[in-house]
């Protein structure tokens, strides 16, 4: 899955196309770790779909966010 991302503002945007429940998923994870984040899916019959992290450090939170989201799939697979 490729990754477009800019930041602007203190804030890092991932355009996440089609991915929604990934981004919904990373969302919930960040705000898990305690970062800022929203999810934006754009207009319902179009293909866009926007993760947004707040921090001061926006690419580092996405990684605590991302490993989080991990650990809850490797729960959820040790429990098949």
């Amino acid at each position: 899955m490729e990754l477009e991302s800019f930041e602007k503002d203190g804030r890092l945007a991932l355009d996440v196309a089609q991915h929604h429940t990934v981004a919904n998923l990373v969302r919930k994870a960040l705000w898990e770790v305690g970062v800022e984040a929203a999810y934006d899916k754009g207009h319902p019959l179009g293909d866009e779909s926007t993760l947004i992290v707040e921090s001061d450090t926006p690419k580092e939170d996405l990684q605590k966010g991302i490993e989080k989201a991990k650990e809850w799939m490797d729960e959820l697979e040790g429990q098949l």
